[in-house]
């Protein structure tokens, strides 16, 4: 849902300019006329940001400021002003401004101006935002996106019983921290020991001792080792195919169950299907499928602040956050993140802290104006654009020129 604008100005003139800019900047623009008629769109109407002009006609820009403060502590509210002398920019403030922009001002600072004050905003809904009703005991998932809330859901339900667990989901979505979650709140039974083995880069011939071999050595071997614990094998798609058969016969043989009380809880994690060699293993194991962090964008802000919680962050390294495809998801964003924070110590984070594959593509900020499908006449284009600068900077053609990029001449 596109983010609402406020445009409260007497002036017809600006009130076009800035609607039609923010709409094509992808928000929804609601004008008003003057003081009250701003009151009356605030309170009808979700409004995520106001731009106000100070100087209007019967209630000025500092009393609609005041009268907006007293509904919303929260709104940003930019007010824009021709005489920003540095009174009025005090009086302005302390009335609760969030900024003030001079006229006349360029539409793209204007944009990038109410691009980071929603951005703030967003954040400061996030930090206040009450956590999402996560399953006792695995509040230590960092996450509120509803693509997690069913995973985690089925993770509680399976720390409750023995069955096996297969964690399915790309690779650093957190597939191994969620399984040992869930080892942590087993069912009231004492959970004994975890043992952990990742199978990837694991030889065959270790696989093969540590997943099978009986004979006897001196700490047990890893299956061994979970009897009456729980056994933890990550990336289980690395083990070889053709070691598959007597494996899960031979763990299936010590599965926990209640004639076999010290036997073995198996969970698992794998990043692709795994052959129907497994199936004797998982004929009644829960399979959970985690999603990757683009899939749960929402929870990158959540993120980024439990990986450095006292980082600040630049609007634009935010930015840069947001849109990369993490390909290497929550463990590629952690790492990312604690290596940005270590260079930029108290400073703020800039661009220039993150490694080269988030920044190589230049930020894409939608365009003011977009070609019409059926083209358009340049000359008239050039000549209503030069009506408009006139009209905003009240004939001032030196202003004028500068709003339009030209030389006064």
């Amino acid at each position: 849902m596109a983010r609402s604008i406020l445009v409260i100005d007497d002036e017809r003139n600006m009130r076009w300019v800035l609607a039609r800019a923010l709409e094509k900047a992808g928000y929804e623009a609601v004008t008003a006329e003057n003081g009250p008629a701003g009151l009356q769109a605030f309170a009808r109407h979700s409004i995520d940001l106001v731009l106000l002009d100070l100087k209007m006609p019967g209630m000025d820009g500092l009393a609609v400021l005041r009268e907006l403060r007293s509904r919303s502590r929260e709104t940003p509210i930019l007010l824009l002003t021709a005489y920003a002398t540095i009174p009025t920019a005090v009086e302005a403030l302390q009335a609760g401004a969030s900024d003030y922009v001079r006229k006349p001002f360029n539409l793209e600072t204007i944009l990038s101006q109410i691009n980071r004050f929603l951005a703030q905003q967003t954040d400061r809904q996030a930090e206040a935002a009450p956590a999402a009703a996560l399953p006792a005991g695995f509040a230590e998932f960092v996450g509120a996106a509803p693509a997690v809330s069913k995973p985690l859901a089925q993770a509680a339900a399976a720390a409750q019983t023995t069955y096996p667990v297969l964690l399915c989901g790309e690779a650093g979505s957190g597939r191994r921290h969620l399984a040992r979650l869930i080892y942590r709140n087993a069912a009231p039974a004492a959970p004994g020991r975890l043992a952990e083995l990742d199978c990837a880069g694991v030889p065959a011939a270790i696989l093969q001792k540590e997943l099978l071999d009986e004979s006897a050595a001196e700490n047990g071997r890893r299956w061994q080792q979970a009897l009456g614990g729980t056994l933890l094998l990550a990336n289980v798609e690395a083990i070889e195919e053709a070691m598959l058969p007597a494996l899960a016969a031979h763990l299936r043989g010590y599965l926990h169950s209640a004639a076999r009380p010290h036997g073995l809880r198996l969970l698992l994690t794998a990043s692709a299907p795994l052959p129907a060699a497994w199936g004797p293993l998982l004929e009644e194991a829960f399979v959970i499928e985690l999603p990757p962090l683009r899939a749960r964008r929402e929870d990158i802000p959540l993120l980024r602040r439990f990986f450095a919680p006292d980082a600040r962050w630049s609007a634009e390294a935010k930015a840069y956050l947001d849109v990369y495809a993490w390909p290497g998801n929550v463990a590629e964003l952690r790492r990312v993140v604690e290596q940005a924070a270590l260079p930029a110590g108290d400073a703020v984070i800039l661009p220039e802290h993150l490694p080269g594959q988030l920044t190589r593509a230049p930020l894409e900020t939608p365009g003011v104006f977009t070609l019409p499908p059926e083209g358009l006449d340049l000359e008239e284009l050039e000549e209503e654009l030069i009506r408009q600068a006139m009209a905003v900077t009240r004939g001032n053609k030196s202003q004028a020129a500068r709003l339009l990029g030209l030389s006064r001449a």
